[in-house]
């Protein structure tokens, strides 16, 4: 069974969404606040890699590099370890993401 993420607010601590995959957690992470995102095949030492790369379009900002990349050789592996490392990472100022089951635990304290 395929784990769900709870995407919260990190400024009101309200869900943003629940029921997520992985990839679509990320992609509500890296598309807050009008940021747009890709993954980028690149090389490395001659060996292919993928690489996270954003840029925030309102504010006419280029595209850069982000500190994410995975050396998995095929594009399904490396964005689903990518996507993973944004959920882990919990980004100040960024929405951030918990499983479903532990955000249900959470409310259910409250």
């Amino acid at each position: 069974m395929e784990t769900k993420y709870t995407v919260i607010n990190n400024g009101s601590g309200e869900a943003i969404e629940t029921g997520c995959t992985v990839a679509e957690a990320a992609g509500i992470i890296l598309t807050d606040d009008g940021a747009d995102w890709e993954i980028r095949e690149a090389e490395y030492k001659s060996e292919p890699i993928f690489e996270l790369w954003t840029r925030k379009q309102v504010a006419n900002r280029p595209w850069s590099k982000t500190v994410l990349f995975s050396l998995a050789t095929d594009r399904d592996t490396a964005e689903a370890e990518i996507f993973q490392d944004v959920v882990a990472a919990n980004w100040p100022r960024h929405p951030y993401a918990m499983t479903d089951a532990a955000y249900a635990e959470i409310a259910a304290a409250e």
